[in-house]
């Protein structure tokens, strides 16, 4: 039986219950997905640890809206994160906030500079950069929300 990240948990018709975490940097907001124990909260600790802010973990709403995807967390879970070893960790969560980009851990991609695959969902598009055979760094997951990517537009 193969991982699909995009299970959503719900019967709502215009947002999906994940099972994911996201961070946010200013009012750009991370979706990561992947199966327990692939690393999410783990990522989302280490990007917390450079400023980013905690959405939420384990479950995240994703929200259609005018403007497209809008990430936020269930009652349940908010101002929690799991730290394997150590429990469950409170924390100030920033909710809701605008999807800039998703990551896959379940993908796997083997080029140094992957590409950004992309899926429909709710009838809009979403970019999701695969997470395999190499996690990305959180420093680098932290200026891509602070920045973008960089345009080859010489």
């Amino acid at each position: 039986m193969s991982y699909d990240s995009w299970k959503t948990y719900s019967e709502h018709s215009d947002r999906l219950l994940l099972h994911g975490t996201a961070v946010a940097v200013g009012l750009r907001g991370l979706l990561i997905l992947g199966p327990s124990g692939s690393g999410k909260s783990r990522l989302a600790l280490e990007m917390i640890a450079f400023g980013a802010n905690l959405v939420c973990d384990d479950r995240v709403w994703l929200n259609k809206i005018s403007t497209g995807f809008q990430l936020q967390a269930p009652e349940q879970t908010k101002g929690c994160i799991e730290a394997r070893g150590v429990g469950l960790l409170a924390l100030k969560y920033k909710t809701p906030v605008s999807l800039s980009y998703c990551l896959d851990l379940s993908l796997e991609n083997k080029a140094r500079l992957p590409h950004a695959s992309e899926k429909t969902k709710l009838g809009l598009k979403v970019s999701i950069l695969p997470g395999k055979p190499i996690v990305p760094q959180a420093a680098a997951l932290m200026v891509l929300l602070e920045n973008g990517f960089a345009r080859n537009d010489k």
